[in-house]
């Protein structure tokens, strides 16, 4: 594929992202993979946007979520690979579709939340992300399977599985390729929103992917439990 430019913007707000991922593992954390942002509100010149996953906020499914009552969250089901070998900027579609070792699904809570500076702000902010569970198979799914998503077993909504996951992670290895990163063996990568409702404190959300897997978690509000 040719290369692009990276906005220099987005490159600035990546940098400040992963310093505090940088944090987080001297905290002890471990980097579990990546998330990829493909919408308006962390756009920056038109380039999809990467935040980070750590042992922090990756949740087991059928755990809870401990929410501020000020939130503003939303739930996510999302397609996930794992690598089994490393992706770079200068990966080809094909490369990257042999580099995937396993597939997944992904049920992540986001608070969606106005923030000051808008887009740079989304992305040094981790593109809303809160806390994600996760699963995973071994074999690629079937031909676009139905994915849907209900909140107190009603509101049932659904999308499709994407089919340019591999193109995805081409564009996102392209902007970690701009601060000096790449994608891994063993990174797990949620690759960006199917299924996005509206949840708040007191709601269990069910995520299921037609055929594979179905993944519940609960949000309480925070001092009345821990996530996790």
């Amino acid at each position: 594929m040719t290369p692009s430019v990276v906005d220099p913007r987005l490159v600035a707000a990546l940098e400040q992202q992963l310093r505090a991922r940088d944090d987080a593992l001297r905290r002890g954390a471990h980097q579990v993979g990546w998330k990829l942002g493909l919408g308006n509100r962390e756009s920056i010149g038109g380039h999809i946007a990467v935040g980070y996953l750590t042992s922090e906020t990756v949740v087991p499914a059928g755990s809870t979520y401990a929410a501020t009552e000020d939130a503003d969250l939303h739930a996510d089901t999302e397609a996930v690979v794992a690598l089994g070998t490393d992706v770079a900027s200068t990966s080809t579609i094909r490369e990257i579709a042999d580099a995937i070792l396993t597939y997944g699904a992904a049920l992540e809570i986001v608070d969606l939340a106005r923030l000051p500076g808008e887009p740079e702000s989304v992305v040094a902010g981790n593109i809303f992300h809160r806390a994600v569970a996760l699963t995973t198979w071994p074999d690629a799914p079937r031909a676009a399977p139905e994915v849907t998503v209900s909140v107190n077993r009603r509101g049932r909504q659904a999308g499709l599985w994407p089919g340019d996951v591999p193109e995805r992670i081409a564009r996102a290895a392209e902007l970690l390729g701009a601060v000096g990163e790449r994608f891994q063996a063993g990174d797990r990568i949620i690759t960006g929103s199917i299924v996005q409702v509206p949840i708040g404190i007191g709601d269990e959300v069910v995520a299921e992917f037609e055929g594979h897997a179905s993944i519940r978690l609960n949000v309480i509000a925070r001092g009345a439990g821990r996530s996790g």
